[in-house]
């Protein structure tokens, strides 16, 4: 059976363009409010005035890969290239940052996350970037398993302490 078997035959995975920015300043407020209820100290929900959006369909080193049905955005992917710190005792590489991701509740479960994913490897390895590096909040347990069936592997964690 085709996992992808209950997407609509009108889903497109792209690039996006200036076109886009009020269907994904609407699923980045979706994705804030989905933040904000994992991790409420630190993330709160807001609306999108939509200069994050146009700002990384603006850049070179830096793109928005969306997943449109019947025009409307449904699922996103911010993918952009770094490098390491250029300090000696560390080995250089250029990467591609996983910096959002994220699919509407009304879309998940039907190969979307899959397909965005795939989409942002491809666009990683045209620009002949090493790996791929995500972060992830430790609350998103579902998020975690998806990450680690994708070939995602923990290299490291982040901490963080009150005060």
């Amino acid at each position: 059976m085709n996992k992808h078997c209950d997407i609509a035959a009108d889903l497109t995975i792209r690039i996006s363009t200036v076109g886009d920015i009020d269907g994904i300043r609407l699923l980045n407020e979706e994705f804030w409010r989905y933040n904000a209820k994992l991790q409420p100290d630190y993330y709160c929900p807001s609306k999108d005035s939509g200069d994050y959006p146009k700002s990384v369909i603006e850049s070179t080193d830096s793109d928005l890969i969306i997943a449109a049905e019947r025009g409307k955005v449904v699922g996103l992917i911010h993918v952009r290239e770094s490098k390491t710190l250029p300090y000696s005792p560390i080995v250089p590489h250029r990467y591609a940052e996983v910096v959002d991701f994220f699919v509407a509740a009304s879309h998940r479960r039907k190969g979307i996350g899959v397909m965005l994913m795939d989409a942002a490897k491809k666009w990683s390895k045209e620009r002949n970037l090493e790996y791929m590096e995500l972060f992830v909040l430790s609350e998103a347990t579902g998020e975690r398993q998806f990450y680690e069936n994708e070939g995602f592997m923990t290299v490291s964690y982040n901490m963080r302490c009150k005060l």
